[in-house]
């Protein structure tokens, strides 16, 4: 204990053995203690903090430029890294090359076979029915022998078949078999184009840059983290909540934050989440209450301002729902 708390302890038992200490020192203890309970506020101690993001990308290759340092603001969707990666690239050259394949077999599918063919198809059609009639003819006059004739109906039939596939056109299942690959060639290219769009490394909301971790000529694999980024559109503050006020504090409700390096400014939150299970305070953490006590996390979110940084120390003040009974004496 130190001198000046030393003096307040022995100045407030000197109180008490004066006529009316006892209600004077009961009044000073509620002014000094800063966790002394009020049943028209809640007073905790917490700290803040920020969402972090650790962005990569999803294809990996070669850095060719970094465009942020540690420090720097970024805007969401702002680039942060491109990379190289020139084996992907031909890939998608060559998917390229495929898809347009795929599109040009489906064209000539549901087109069918051209006039020319079909009519083409007709004639010789008929050049062989009439060779198989003349020898339908030469068989009855036994100038020929069935075999011939045999053949010659053979090669007619065949030819009248063939005439009548071209003339109806493709097949529904022809149709639907191009139109399918050509899906699977575009669906390919797609993944190949989303792998490439992942080259540059943007920022996916409006952050500040915690932590660069590659440089220009560093060969970065897939899923590898290289920025840090914490945004600061998301900021809250956890403070721990002993269980005897726990009733006291209701999600929803309006709360203020302070911080240390600018007295008397409190800034606007909210209460967010109330964990749904006890713990014990972390030694690094210093709440309004002793630190054996059995508590919860609340999360309390803090409106946007430049002004307040991850890890600060911070005391968070909220009126307790006006439907619930007062803390316990």
């Amino acid at each position: 204990m130190d001198r000046a708390r030393r003096r307040s302890v022995v100045f407030l038992l000197l109180t008490i053995g004066l006529p009316g200490g006892a209600a004077a020192a009961a009044a000073w203890t509620r002014g000094w203690w800063p966790w002394a309970r009020s049943a028209d506020r809640l007073v905790f101690a917490g700290t803040i903090e920020v969402r972090d993001a650790r962005v990569g990308s999803l294809a990996g290759g070669r850095v060719v430029a970094v465009y942020v340092d540690e420090g720097d603001a970024a805007a969401a969707g702002a680039p942060l890294v491109r990379l190289e990666n020139p084996p992907l690239a031909r890939q998608r050259e060559e998917q390229a090359a495929r898809l347009a394949a795929a599109r040009a077999t489906l064209a000539l599918v549901e087109a069918g076979p051209r006039a020319e063919e079909v009519a083409r198809a007709r004639a010789d059609w008929l050049r062989l029915d009439a060779e198989r009639q003349r020898q339908e003819r030469l068989l009855q006059q036994g100038a020929t022998t069935p075999a011939r004739y045999d053949d010659a109906r053979y090669q007619a039939e065949a030819q009248r078949q063939a005439y009548e596939a071209l003339r109806r056109g493709s097949r529904p299942e022809d149709v639907a078999h191009a139109r399918a690959v050509l899906e699977q060639e575009a669906a390919r290219l797609a993944w190949l184009d989303a792998q490439v769009a992942e080259l540059v490394v943007r920022a996916p909301a409006a952050s500040d840059v915690q932590a660069v971790g590659v440089r220009p000529g560093d060969l970065v694999l897939p899923h590898q983290a290289m920025i840090t980024l914490l945004e600061r559109d998301q900021l809250w503050v956890r403070a721990y909540v002993p269980e005897t006020e726990l009733g006291r504090v209701v999600v929803g409700r309006p709360a203020t934050v302070e911080v240390d390096t600018f007295p008397g400014r409190a800034f606007p939150g909210r209460v967010v989440r109330i964990s749904p299970r006890a713990e014990y305070t972390p030694r690094n953490v210093q709440t309004l209450r002793e630190r054996a006590e059995q508590v919860f996390a609340v999360r309390v979110e803090v409106a946007p301002s430049p002004l307040l940084k991850a890890g600060m120390a911070a005391i968070v003040r909220l009126s307790p729902a006006p439907d619930l009974p007062p803390a316990r004496p």
